[in-house]
């Protein structure tokens, strides 16, 4: 139940950012703010189940459902990060040219860093808990990572959600090049 409030509530928050990186237009307003959080939770889909499929090979102490519930919880931070930061990306997306797609850039990613920052701190206290942390730590390796690449390459299919170009409307390809 916790870990399901978790991801509803990751939505609700990621959707508020949405909201905001879109307030240029209605429009634009409007997919973002459903963009955003389906981006979100269809990189959580694609990446878990290799994390999953890592603990089991290892014989990892760390089960599935701790590995899900601290990273539903770390997702719930970080979206909750993006919903505090809204208003001052809203402002100045709409007032500096040069500051609010960069502020907007950096608060996606502060968001994620820290995220995956308290996930990883969570995960390992699990672990370490449980016994057995050396092979339950590449579970979080291989979810952080994964989520990270899928998250990445989501966002281009997904664009727009920003109304200019950034780096990341071409996925793995524009990094590659």
């Amino acid at each position: 139940m916790l870990a399901a409030t978790a991801v509803l509530g990751t939505l609700a928050f990621s959707a508020i950012w949405g909201l905001a990186v879109g307030s240029t237009s209605a429009s634009m307003a409007l997919s973002s703010a459903y963009k955003v959080p389906l981006v979100i939770l269809l990189a959580g889909i694609a990446s878990f189940p290799a994390a999953f499929l890592a603990l089991r090979l290892l014989g990892a102490e760390l089960r599935a459902r701790d590995l899900f519930l601290r990273f539903a919880a770390a997702m719930f931070t970080g979206s909750l990060i993006l919903a505090v930061l809204a208003p001052i990306v809203a402002i100045y997306y709409h007032t500096s040219i040069s500051f609010g797609v960069p502020l907007a850039l950096g608060s996606a990613i502060a968001a994620l860093a820290i995220a995956g920052l308290l996930f990883a701190r969570a995960a390992i206290r699990r672990a370490v808990s449980t016994g057995g942390w050396g092979r339950s730590i590449t579970g979080v390796v291989v979810l952080v990572g994964l989520y990270s690449l899928a998250l990445l390459q989501i966002v281009a299919i997904a664009s727009p959600i920003i109304s200019a170009t950034t780096a990341f409307d071409s996925g793995v390809d524009g990094w590659l090049r």
